[in-house]
């Protein structure tokens, strides 16, 4: 029987301290291992990290850093392997979901702001591939193994009308990056896969999302199971793609939001 053990696993969880990042750091501490959380809310994930730590026993440590600012990325890393000794698994979680204007008179397609839409590809997509850079640099490259879990939506896969252009392109944008991480870190024994949410109940993105977060509408909107996910129906699939059990998933996108983009 596949047991998803992780007893003796150093992991990092970008993005660590609330929503579907915070049950990802539960999740990986119920199973063994012990969680790095860098978080720009450094505060919560301080408290967080008590939290969690207390509760399975296991080293749950935060720090600060914006994913996509290399500084803070390399600093933070190097932090980590200086504390843990290495870090066998990745999950990068952090991302952020910004609308265009509201106001009357503007339209948030034709006026999204350049700065916005710059501040979301820089954690969105700028984020992931500089974290995934320095964590097999300075510690998965020299052990020759590791798993990669890049988080990203159904929002790259369909679109909405919703006026955050930036997001469906970064999420997008993810997939194939995860894609080419695949293909090029294989050679070091690192497997890299995707997550794509769709509306989650204790996710971040969903609550955001003025069509995600409409409960009523995951009734009518096509989707095959008529509701949103619960906690915990992500970490299924997390834990079988970091455990020691997945030893041939790679490049791959698996998409769990109840059956929703399979239908037109």
């Amino acid at each position: 029987m596949y047991k998803y053990d992780l007893t003796g696993k150093v992991a990092l969880v970008t993005g660590g301290a609330i929503g579907l990042g915070n049950e990802y750091v539960e999740t990986l501490a119920g199973k063994g291992c012990d969680v790095a959380i860098l978080d720009i809310e450094y505060d919560i994930a301080v408290k967080e990290a008590a939290r969690i730590q207390e509760e399975t026993g296991h080293h749950i440590k935060a720090y600060y850093g914006d994913v996509g600012e290399e500084s803070d990325v390399i600093k933070a890393v190097g932090e980590i392997v200086q504390d843990f000794g290495r870090i066998d698994i990745l999950v990068n979680n952090a991302g952020i979901l910004l609308y265009g204007p509201k106001e009357e008179g503007k339209d948030p397609y034709m006026d999204y702001p350049l700065e916005t839409w710059d501040r979301v590809m820089k954690t969105n997509i700028t984020g992931p591939w500089l974290v995934t850079r320095e964590v097999v640099k300075q510690s998965m490259q020299w052990m020759r193994h590791g798993k990669v879990v890049n988080i990203a939506s159904v929002g790259g896969i369909r679109s909405t009308k919703a006026g955050c252009p930036s997001y469906h392109a970064s999420k997008a944008g993810v997939i194939m990056l995860t894609a080419s991480q695949a293909a090029e870190l294989a050679p070091y024994g690192i497997l890299v896969n995707a997550m794509s949410p769709g509306s989650i109940r204790n996710g971040t993105m969903g609550s955001r999302s003025e069509n995600a977060s409409n409960e009523e509408g995951w009734k009518t909107n096509g989707c095959p199971l008529q509701r949103r996910g619960e906690y915990g129906e992500m970490s299924t699939v997390l834990l079988m793609l970091v455990s020691d059990e997945n030893t041939y998933i790679n490049g791959q996108n698996i998409v769990v939001d109840g059956g929703w983009t399979i239908q037109m």
